[in-house]
């Protein structure tokens, strides 16, 4: 297959998926981010029954937590980051993007709403699992440090590129590429969490 035949579908989705978001914006940005959710957490569990020894006899795949995934990507991630990014653009940091705009933005992603976004994704996602509120707080407390951290690592690069380089309206969607990797190290972090408190 020529590469010709392989961008010609791909347009066509990027077109079709450029109208949708002009025509349903927010759902849009639902249903792809609840998808890319749900991948990271497949991903992060074929990796584990992949590696581990006793995969083929005693682990299967758990629907209900690609499920929680899926969740809180249409319900939390989706509808806060585009208003959050929609908030830094035009009220908080507005103007045109320069050097200054971008790294002001970013400071205030990272070191503000980041802090906030990744501990109350994880309480919800564990609220979702059913577990207690004690319980969260305690895990929360665990894990809330290492998580930030692992959170710069991956993402004061990549909003760099995402407020300097990507239009306002297709942010979201780049966060949510990006954060298939992150969905991935999430899926991993909720369950050795869960793992260390049973």
């Amino acid at each position: 297959m020529s590469q010709s035949s392989l961008r010609r579908p791909l347009a066509k989705f990027l077109t079709w998926y450029s109208h949708q978001l002009d025509r349903r914006p927010l759902l849009t940005k639902s249903i792809s981010a609840g998808l890319i959710g749900a991948s990271g957490d497949l991903v992060c569990q074929h990796l584990s029954l992949t590696v581990s020894s006793e995969a083929s006899s005693s682990l299967t795949y758990d629907w209900h937590r690609t499920g929680r995934f899926f969740i809180m990507g249409s319900f939390w991630v989706a509808p806060i980051t585009s208003h959050w990014y929609v908030a830094l653009a035009t009220k908080l940091v507005p103007g045109k993007t320069t050097i200054s705009t971008v790294t002001k933005r970013l400071v205030l992603d990272q070191l503000f709403f980041a802090p906030l976004f990744c501990p109350s994704f994880m309480g919800l996602l564990w609220l979702l699992e059913g577990l207690d509120l004690p319980t969260i707080w305690t895990k929360l407390r665990e894990v809330t440090p290492t998580i930030i951290v692992a959170n710069w690592f991956l993402w004061i690069p990549a909003m760099a590129v995402n407020f300097s380089r990507v239009p306002l309206k297709y942010q979201v969607l780049f966060g949510n590429v990006v954060a298939l990797a992150w969905n991935i190290y999430l899926s991993y972090m909720s369950t050795r969490g869960s793992k260390e408190t049973t």
